[in-house]
Order: structure tokens, then sequence, then C-alpha cells
């Protein structure tokens, strides 16, 4: 596979997002930041054939606008899954002042950044659109995964002595997302080893996702309830809300070991018990 076919696919991706955005379509936000991501992954998969004074500052501008996305799309998830727990919770133990504040915060489509019709990503665009095609060896992809699994495994080893639980479990969930993208790079060339991380990283970022969802929401709760409470309108569900998601974490948090042990084993390659 060359770069280009990577390349050119995420940055099609991309650019096929944006007027989605410019709609403030929930999914075109979402698929838009995946894209900026796996863009930022397989620049970095391709350091050794492309030229990093061109490169490095691109995946610098892919954070720069993937940061931009951010605020839409986690508005979005937050109506999502207030919504449902809402519906979920008994008769009787919501008030309607509490849906009517959800949906009065959450359930318009949100604001929408400016970002997409700037010229810093006018510039990003053209620079994307004209990377050279080179072809990595799948040594050098091979190389990259191998990185990527060393940063996952040496945030999982910082997560005992963590000040911040949270944003440390977040520290986790990125590097993994990095390796997911940098292996799905690889795995046009890297055979059963590679499909094996791929699944391995994948299932690792679904389960801290979930807890990630959790920080979220109970973040935005804890500033409905202020809000609420400034207003002279009841707290008890917004409370009650946040008990039950700081529940879902630390059970999510007792099952991380057998799902770390798992991913393990999924980035161990048989035959050489390695991954390099």
């Amino acid at each position: 596979m060359s770069s280009s076919a990577g390349l050119a696919a995420q940055v099609a991706k991309l650019v096929g997002r944006e007027e989605q955005v410019r709609r403030r379509d929930p999914e075109g936000v979402h698929r838009a930041r995946v894209a900026t991501r796996r863009l930022r992954a397989v620049l970095a998969a391709y350091r050794p054939v492309l030229d990093r004074e061109v490169s490095d500052p691109l995946r610098e501008e892919l954070r720069w606008f993937g940061n931009e996305l951010s605020g839409s799309r986690d508005r979005h998830v937050v109506h999502q899954l207030l919504t449902r727990m809402l519906a979920e919770e008994p008769r009787g133990l919501v008030a309607e002042q509490v849906v009517r504040r959800v949906e009065r915060e959450y359930g318009g489509s949100g604001p929408v950044t400016g970002a997409i019709d700037s010229h810093r990503y006018a510039a990003l665009r053209a620079a994307l659109t004209g990377l050279p095609d080179v072809h990595p060896d799948e040594p050098v992809l091979r190389r990259q995964v191998c990185r990527d699994v060393a940063r996952v495994v040496a945030r999982h080893d910082g997560l005992a002595p963590a000040v911040d639980p949270d944003a440390a479990m977040h520290d986790v969930r990125k590097a993994a997302k990095r390796l997911r993208y940098s292996a799905e790079a690889w795995q046009p060339v890297g055979g059963k080893n590679a499909r094996r991380t791929v699944r391995a990283a994948r299932r690792l970022t679904s389960h801290l996702g979930e807890r990630q969802d959790t920080v979220l929401v109970r973040v935005h709760l804890l500033g409905l309830a202020d809000e609420a409470a400034a207003a002279g309108e009841p707290t008890f569900t917004y409370g009650r809300l946040h008990a039950r998601e700081q529940r879902r974490a630390e059970d999510l948090d007792a099952a991380l070991p057998e799902v770390w042990r798992r991913f393990l084993g999924g980035v161990t390659w048989p035959g050489t018990r390695s991954t390099c």
C-alpha cells in the first residue's frame, strides 16, 4: 500500500464531511474528527518517508482542527446520554424542569466552529491534498506500531500513581486510539499480526471510551445542577444521575484488568512473543 492510498483516502473522508460540518450535522462532525485523528496517525507512521518539516506541522494543524470540532460533538454525545438516562429513571423522580433544561442546553444543533471556512483550514486542506506519493516498507509501518504499543503501555503504567485518574485514563485512551489508527495503516501489508493489533486496540479504546463518556456526563451534570440551583429548580435528579455515572465508572475500572490482559495478548504476536 502506498502512503497516498492511506493519506488520500483519509483526506477524501475529511473533505467529504465539510458540508455536513457546515450544516452542523452531528454524524458529519464526528466523522470529520475521526478523519483528522486517522490522518495524524498516518502522518506519524509515514515520518521516515515524508519531509518532516512538512508533515509534522500538518499534524499540529490537524490537532487544531480536531479541537475546533470537539465542542459540537461533545454536546451531541451529552444530549444522547442524558436523554437515555432520563428515560430510564423511574416515573416521579424526574422533574419536568430537568427535561426542559437538558433539551434547552443540548437539544439543538449547537454552536459550529467557523474554522471550516477559515483561511487556516483552507491552507491545511491544500497542504494535505498536495502531499507526495510515497511508499513505506512494511517494517517502517510495523516499527511505528511498536512505538505506539509502547506508548499505550507506558500510559497504562502511569495510572496507579496518577494524581488525576480521569485524566490519566483519558491519556491511555488517546494513546490506544493512535495505536489503532497506525495499526490500520499497517494492516494491508501486516497480515495476521496487524489484524490482531487492530482488534486489540479497538477493544481497549471502546472500553476506555465508555469510561470517558461517564467523565464527560458527570462534568456537565455538575454544571446543570449549579444552573438549576441558581434558578431555584430541583437538583435531586442531577445528583442521582451523577451517582449512577460514578458507579458505572467504578464498574468499568473494575473490569479494566481483564480488558488490559486481552489487549496485551492481542498485541503480543504468536511465535516471537513480541511486538517488535
